[in-house]
C-alpha cells in the first residue's frame, strides 16, 4: 500500500550480520517521516502517527495465536543468559557448563540494543550470531528478546521527546530502563526497526525457537506516561471510544467544576492540578495507557508473525503488576510468560525499606495468586516462567538466601499451578550494573551458587514428568473475579485510605486457596458454568455484561460471594443512580441502608446460623444491608454504633443457586473462617485434608491426574490421603499417610 510505512531490507542473506537499511516511502503532502502506519496488526495495534503520538485504531485479525504452540514446543528448562555482558572467551565454557547442567534453552538479548544498533540504522548482529552458534552447538535452544525496554544513549540524546513524563509531570531521565513513552511515534519507529532487523537476521537461524517482546511492561517506577504525546494519543483514543463530544461530557459529568469540553483538544491528562481529577477521565486514561502498551507490543507481534512464522512469540510480566490489562496484552500471543521471585516479593511485601521479610503465610498465597492469575490470562493454558529466582535477589537490597529445598519448592509451586517450563534467572551473576545483587546459578567468581545442584536436580526431575504432565490442565472448582476497571477506579477514589483493591483480592484469594479446591482468576464476562463458586471482593465497577453473566451463573446453580463496595459505579466511574448494589440488586436480594468508612471507631460483627462462632471486629469498611426478599437469610449483624442489629452478611436463594453478600471488612482469620465455611456449604470438597503450610493442587488430562503436595514450612509434615497412590518422583507406593520433608514436594498419581 502506498501510504504504509515500509521497511526495505532487500535480499539480505541469512548469514548477514551488519545491516543498514531503513528506507522511508516518499513523503506525501499531508505526512512527514514521523507519520506511519503499520498495517495488519491486531487488538488496538494499527498505528497512525499524528504530531508525534499514535492513534489506536480498531482491531484486525492477523495476530491470532499460533495453532497449538505448546504441542510443538520442546521441554523448556533453562536460564536467562547475557552474552552481551559476558567476555566472549567465556561463551564456549558457558555452553559446555549449561549442557552439562541439563539446560535446554536460554533467553538472551532483551537488553542489548546498544550493541545491536550502535548508531541509528546501522545494525551489528555478528556477536549475537556467534553466541547463538555456540549455544546451538551444545543443543541449547534460544529465545530472543526484542530490546525495546532499554534504549541506547544515542537514541534519547537525539530524540529526547521519547522520554516518559511521570504522574507528577516530571520528565524521566535516561540511564536505566522503562523510561520511554509507549505512545511516542519516534520511539515506536525505532523499536520496530531494531526488532525487524533482528527478525530478518534470525528468522531461519538454527537453534532460535521463539521471541519475547520487550520486558516486563509497566514494571517500573513510573508505570504510566503523562507526556504531550500521550495527551494527543488519549484525545484520539477518546474520539474512537465515544460517538461524540457530547457523549463524553455526559459520561464523565464534565458539567461539574465547569469542565465541559467544546473540543477534544481541550482534554488533559490527569496530572496534578488544583484538586483530584475527574474520576471518569482518570479511569479512561488508565485504560488508554494499558491499550497503548498493548498496541506497542502488537506492532512488534505483527512483524514477527510475518517474518518468523515458525517461532513462538510471548512476553514476560509479574502477575501482581496491575497497571495493564494482562488479558488484552496476551490475547494474541502464543502463551503467557511470567517472572517469579518469592524471596524478593517477601521483602517488598513488608515495604522495601522496612528491613524485615514478610512471613511465609503471606508470601505463599501471594506467589500462588500470581501463578493462578497468569495461567488464567489465557483461559488456563499452561505458561512459562521466564525468570525464576535462583538465589539472593534484589536492588539495592538483597533478599535472604533461600533455605535448602526452597528453590526446588518454588519451582514446583509454579508447575503445580500450571507452568510448563522454567527459566532460572540468571546464569552468571553480574559484577557490574544495577543488578549486581541479583544472584544467578553461578556466583560472581563463576563458581556454582549454593542452589546450583538443587536447580540441576529439579530440572532433571521435571524432564522426567514429560510433556503430558507439564501441559495438563489445572483443576479449579473456584473462581475469583479480578476486574481492572474496579482496581483502577478504586485506586482513583478509594473511599478509605487503607482500602486497596489488590489487598482485598489477595486476602480473599488466600482464604479460597486454603480450601485446596483450585482457583481460577476470571473477569466475570466469560463462561462461568464450569465453577461451583465465584468470589468477587470489592467489585466497585459492574458492567451490564458482567452482571448478566453473574446472574446466569447463580440462576444455573452457582454460588456467588461478593464483598463490600459491590456495584457502586458504572463503566464511566459514575455512581449508579439506583439503590446499591446497582445492577446486582436482584441477585443479592438486598439494598444498602448505608455504607461506612471506618477509622478509629469500633464496629463489631456477630455471626449466626451456619457461621455461628466468636464475634469479629470490622475495620476499614462496612456495607449496611437491608434484606428485600423473603429468601434472604441474615448470617451476621453489626454490634456497634447506630447500625447495631443491621445485617452485615446475607445469603439469598436466587434461581438454582445463591448469592452471599459479605458487607463487613473482616481481618484474615475471621474472613478465612467465613469464606471456607461458605465454600464447603456450596459442595466444594478437597480430596485431601492438609495442615497449615501445605499446599495441595492438581492438574489433569483425560488419562491422568497429578496431585502436588508442597510443604512451605521448615519442618516435616504429613497429609492423610484416601486410596492408593504412587509418587512419580521416587516411585514409592503411598497409602494412608504421605510424609513430606521440610520445603519438600510430593507428586502423586493413581497407580
Amino acid at each position: 500500500m502506498r501510504d504504509q510505512y515500509r521497511f526495505s531490507v532487500g535480499r539480505v542473506a541469512k548469514a548477514s550480520s551488519c545491516i543498514k537499511f531503513i528506507t522511508f516511502p516518499e513523503e506525501r503532502t499531508c505526512m512527514n517521516r514521523r507519520d506511519f502506519i503499520v498495517s495488519g496488526s491486531a487488538t488496538l495495534a494499527t498505528l497512525l502517527a499524528r504530531r508525534g503520538s499514535v492513534t489506536l485504531l480498531p482491531a484486525q485479525q492477523e495476530n491470532v495465536p499460533s495453532k497449538n504452540p505448546l504441542g510443538r514446543l520442546p521441554l523448556l528448562f533453562g536460564t536467562d543468559y547475557y552474552p552481551d555482558q559476558t567476555p566472549e572467551n567465556l561463551w564456549e565454557q558457558d555452553g559446555v557448563a549449561m549442557a552439562a547442567a541439563g539446560i535446554t534453552n536460554v533467553r538472551i538479548a532483551e537488553f542489548a540494543w546498544a550493541l545491536m544498533e550502535p548508531q541509528e540504522g546501522s545494525f551489528d548482529f555478528k556477536w549475537l550470531e556467534r553466541a547463538i552458534g555456540i549455544l546451538s552447538a551444545h543443543q541449547i535452544a534460544v529465545i530472543l528478546g526484542t530490546p525495546s525496554a532499554a534504549p541506547p544513549p544515542w537514541l534519547t540524546q537525539k530524540y529526547p521527546e521519547v522520554l516518559m513524563v511521570n504522574e507528577h509531570g516530571v520528565t524521566l531521565s535516561p540511564g536505566t530502563r522503562r523510561f520511554t513513552c509507549p505512545t511516542n511515534a519516534t520511539y515506536r519507529r525505532l523499536s520496530l526497526a531494531v526488532a525487524t532487523a533482528m527478525a530478518h537476521a534470525f528468522s531461519s537461524t538454527p537453534g532460535v525457537i521463539g521471541w519475547q517482546i520487550d520486558n516486563e511492561f509497566t514494571l517500573g517506577e513510573s508505570p504510566r506516561c503523562y507526556c504531550r504525546f500521550c495527551r494527543e494519543g488519549f484525545q484520539q483514543w477518546l474520539r474512537g471510544k465515544y460517538p461524540s463530544l457530547d457523549a463524553l461530557n455526559q459520561a464523565w459529568g464534565t458539567v461539574f467544576w465547569s469542565n465541559t469540553y467544546s473540543d477534544f483538544s481541550q482534554i488533559p491528562v490527569p496530572l496534578p492540578s488544583g484538586a483530584p481529577p475527574n474520576p471518569g477521565l482518570a479511569l479512561d486514561y488508565y485504560r488508554y495507557q494499558s491499550a497503548a502498551n498493548t498496541s506497542f507490543l502488537e506492532e512488534q507481534l505483527t512483524m514477527l508473525r510475518k517474518l518468523c512464522p515458525a517461532h513462538f512469540i510471548t512476553t514476560n510480566n509479574v502477575g501482581a503488576a496491575d497497571f495493564i490489562d494482562m488479558r488484552e496484552l496476551y490475547r494474541n500471543l502464543d502463551f503467557v510468560s511470567s517472572d517469579n521471585y518469592p524471596g524478593f516479593f517477601a521483602i517488598h511485601a513488608s515495604g522495601p525499606n522496612s528491613g524485615v521479610s514478610a512471613p511465609q503465610e503471606v508470601v505463599v498465597p501471594m506467589v500462588a495468586f500470581t501463578h493462578d492469575f497468569m495461567r488464567s490470562v489465557k483461559d488456563g493454558q499452561p505458561f512459562l516462567i521466564m525468570e525464576e529466582q535462583s538465589g539472593k535477589a534484589g536492588q539495592p537490597f538483597f533478599s535472604p538466601q533461600p533455605e535448602p529445598g526452597q528453590l526446588r519448592l518454588w519451582t514446583y509451586q509454579a508447575v503445580a499451578h500450571g507452568a510448563m517450563g522454567i527459566n532460572y534467572f540468571r546464569w552468571d551473576t553480574t559484577n557490574f550494573g544495577a543488578e549486581q545483587y541479583w544472584h544467578g546459578m553461578l556466583r560472581h567468581d563463576r563458581s556454582h551458587s549454593p542452589g546450583f545442584d538443587e536447580m540441576q536436580q529439579t530440572m532433571r526431575e521435571l524432564k522426567s514428568l514429560g510433556h503430558e504432565a507439564l501441559n495438563a490442565r489445572y483443576d479449579a472448582d473456584l473462581a475469583l473475579c479480578f476486574d481492572s476497571s474496579s482496581d483502577w477506579a478504586l485506586a482513583i477514589q478509594p473511599g478509605q485510605p487503607k482500602l486497596k483493591y489488590l489487598t482485598e483480592i489477595l486476602s480473599w484469594y488466600g482464604c479460597m486457596a486454603a480450601s485446596h479446591a483450585g482457583v481460577d482468576v476470571v473477569d466475570a464476562t466469560q463462561d462461568l458454568a464450569r465453577y461451583k463458586v465465584l468470589c468477587s471482593p470489592a467489585m466497585y465497577v459492574v458492567s451490564q455484561k458482567q452482571a448478566d453473566h453473574i446472574r446466569r451463573f447463580v440462576e444455573g446453580g452457582g454460588t456467588f460471594m461478593a464483598g463490600f463496595r459491590l456495584g457502586v459505579k458504572d463503566e464511566h466511574s459514575r455512581i449508579v443512580d439506583t439503590p446499591l448494589p446497582g445492577l446486582l440488586r436482584d441477585v443479592m436480594g438486598v439494598d444498602l441502608v448505608d455504607y461506612e468508612p471506618i477509622y478509629s471507631e469500633k464496629q463489631g460483627v456477630k455471626f449466626a446460623g451456619p457461621l455461628a462462632g466468636a464475634d469479629a471486629e470490622c475495620r476499614i469498611w462496612a456495607d449496611i444491608l437491608d434484606p428485600k426478599d423473603k429468601d434472604v437469610e441474615i448470617l451476621a449483624t453489626y454490634t456497634g454504633g447506630q447500625y447495631t442489629g443491621k445485617a452485615a452478611i446475607t445469603s439469598h436463594r436466587y434461581g438454582k443457586g445463591r448469592a452471599l453478600y459479605v458487607g463487613a471488612h473482616l481481618e484474615g482469620a475471621d474472613l478465612a473462617r467465613i469464606l471456607l465455611t461458605l465454600i464447603r456449604s456450596s459442595g466444594v470438597r478437597s480430596s485431601m485434608q492438609a495442615p497449615p503450610g501445605i499446599e495441595v493442587t492438581s492438574r489433569r488430562t483425560d488419562r491422568q491426574t497429578w496431585t502436588y503436595l508442597l510443604n512451605h514450612t521448615a519442618k516435616p509434615q504429613s497429609v492423610q490421603v484416601d486410596g492408593r497412590y504412587r509418587d512419580v518422583l521416587d516411585h514409592s507406593a503411598i497409602t494412608g499417610t504421605v510424609n513430606i520433608e521440610q520445603y519438600g514436594v510430593r507428586i502423586l498419581v493413581r497407580p
